[in-house]
């Protein structure tokens, strides 16, 4: 019944809603040529036959899951035995990060919408032997075709925001038939185990297997990845640098008057924007011309010999350099955090030893809220006086600064393992 009953309704939306959709996306320029492999239509040329490998499926929503997908994946070609890997994503900035970041030998496509026609097709195709699901987007038909054609699905790194769970919650006489199709629910915490319970997930399937993003952070976190970042932004090691990273419509206008208070005690600070949506930069341009303030985009300023110096700010124009990017930080401040978006990964910044500042809406991210503000190194704002004012601190307390920064890095340093912890849970109970 939950089942035909769900069926009807995503019929439904599917005939009157994805047509507008997809012009928007068009639109917007958002569609490529592989927006087919949404509808479960993949090329035969794409997915090779099994043969004796073992095909695990990992689905990675965006650029933050592909990140997390490229440590568990490496965990996994550490085992014994031979194994083919298919990593599908939702956005296409999650699938540019997946083809430029995974092993050549991985398939990467779109996953399908949650029709059962389009998700039975591309499983069909697949034919994977398991399906890993990384965080918490959970589709109904995805999981119960999985059920159907006996595809043992398994989800890793699982997190529930408060804010999430009372969505899920009016739906639990669906959540509950959805969730016991997976074998094993790996939380990140105990309060992530409890809210997943609390949505109808058999307890006897839910454990707690930590945080894999720890283990991706310290690995990608290396002294070349950041001077790399400081040649192609050409900074200098002693230019105070504030970051405004991953944005949202609300914050820049705050960020730029942050920027124009603290340029009154430090001249030659620079401001870098990174939007979360970098289709946004024409409004953010026009934001900042409308301020008078010069400006460079990112993608002008790599193959300059010298980027001008009276343009001291930087809009980033392209994905996939953030968190580098934090790394020259002397000032860091995470976006979608002062409008009410859950926030952004705080630890993509601490983990390069930077104290990090945000606004009150961090509902996505209340474990990593909670480590940094154990030792110190997160600040919590609500506006821009109180973002100028940490940041005036900040500045003028550099080894207090670079104090907070370390014990960050090693609180963070100090949880690692989650990655192989969790897939060793999962082939045990495949075992």
């Amino acid at each position: 019944m939950i089942f035909w009953a769900y069926n009807i309704i995503t019929v439904i939306a599917f005939v009157f809603i994805v047509p507008f959709i997809s012009l928007f996306l068009l639109i917007r320029g958002l569609m490529d040529n592989n927006s087919k492999e949404r509808l479960g239509l993949l090329s035969s040329s794409l997915i090779p036959q099994k043969g004796r490998n073992q095909r695990i499926w990992i689905h990675a929503v965006s650029i933050g899951e592909v990140k997390l997908a490229k440590v568990i994946v490496r965990v996994i070609k550490e085992r014994e035995g031979e194994f083919s890997l298919v990593i599908s994503t939702t956005t296409r900035s999650g699938r540019q990060t997946a083809l430029r970041e995974m092993p050549k030998d991985t398939v990467v496509i779109y996953s399908p919408i949650d029709i059962y026609w389009c998700v039975r097709r591309s499983l069909n195709q697949v034919s994977p032997d398991l399906f890993i699901n990384l965080e918490t987007e959970i589709w109904p038909n995805f999981l119960w075709a999985c059920k159907k054609l006996n595809i043992p699905a398994f989800l890793i790194n699982g997190r529930i925001s408060p804010r999430s769970l009372n969505y899920y919650k009016r739906f639990r006489f669906l959540m509950k038939d959805v969730l016991s199709t997976y074998k094993l629910l790996s939380m990140i915490s105990m309060s992530d185990s409890q809210r997943i319970i609390s949505m109808g997930a058999e307890p006897k399937r839910v454990v707690v297997g930590g945080n894999a993003k720890y283990d991706l952070l310290v690995e990608d976190a290396k002294p070349e990845l950041s001077k790399r970042m400081a040649e192609i932004y050409k900074i200098d090691d002693n230019q105070p640098v504030f970051i405004a990273g991953s944005t949202r419509g609300g914050e820049e206008e705050i960020m730029i008057e942050a920027y124009l208070s603290l340029l009154e005690d430090c001249l030659g600070i620079i401001l870098i924007i990174a939007p979360r949506h970098i289709e946004r930069c024409g409004d953010i341009e026009s934001m900042i011309r409308s301020y008078n303030l010069n400006y460079c985009l990112r993608s002008h300023i790599e193959n300059d010999k010298e980027r001008d110096r009276s343009n001291n700010i930087i809009l980033v124009d392209i994905y996939g350099e953030l968190f580098g990017l934090y790394s020259l930080g002397t000032i860091i401040f995470c976006g979608g955090s002062l409008v009410p978006f859950g926030g952004q990964n705080i630890l993509e910044a601490a983990v390069w030893g930077k104290p990090v500042i945000y606004g009150p809406s961090m509902e996505h991210f209340l474990e990593a809220k909670a480590l940094l503000e154990r030792v110190g190194a997160g600040f919590i704002v609500e506006d821009k006086d109180e973002l100028v004012k940490t940041a005036k601190w900040l500045l003028e307390n550099p080894d207090e600064s670079d104090r907070l920064g370390r014990l960050a890095r090693n609180e963070i340093e100090s949880n690692i393992g989650s990655a192989k912890k969790q897939v060793e849970n999962i082939f045990r109970l495949l075992d």
